[in-house]
């Protein structure tokens, strides 16, 4: 989630809007922010008296048990993101199953270093056409 406006700006663009420097349109034109922000903040002010933004809160929390994975990595150091997904789920109750995106998230997290696979795609390409001459 983005940070929220700065508080100064909130300020400024109330005190505009309730001084009758224009519409609510006008206004948030003026100071490139959106009509129905401006909105809010003016019917915040009036509810409250203040312009603050409410604190940053939690946000979501991964599933994923990093006691857990540190052991599974160190078993096997070597073993694919899918093949970790595979150990881990039958380690935890059925509920609490995860992705291979989810591990791989949580092993980024946790300050692992994760390999390109050698099986996948080459980036460069090889010739695209035969040669148009005779092999001696």
């Amino acid at each position: 989630m983005p940070n929220p406006y700065d508080v100064a700006l909130r300020e400024r663009a109330v005190a505009a809007y309730e001084a009758g420097a224009g519409s609510y349109a006008d206004v948030s034109a003026g100071l490139a922010i959106a009509q129905r922000t401006l909105e809010r903040w003016v019917a915040k002010v009036r509810a409250t008296g203040e312009v603050a933004p409410l604190p940053k809160r939690g946000g979501w929390r991964s599933p994923v048990d990093l006691t857990v994975l540190h052991g599974l990595v160190a078993e096997r150091a070597d073993a694919t993101s899918a093949e970790l997904r595979r150990r881990y789920n039958q380690c935890v109750p059925r509920g609490e199953r995860v992705s291979v995106s989810a591990i791989v998230r949580a092993l980024r997290r946790a300050g692992y270093v994760l390999k390109k696979n050698g099986r996948g795609r080459v980036k460069s390409t090889g010739p695209t056409s035969t040669r148009s001459g005779k092999r001696s």
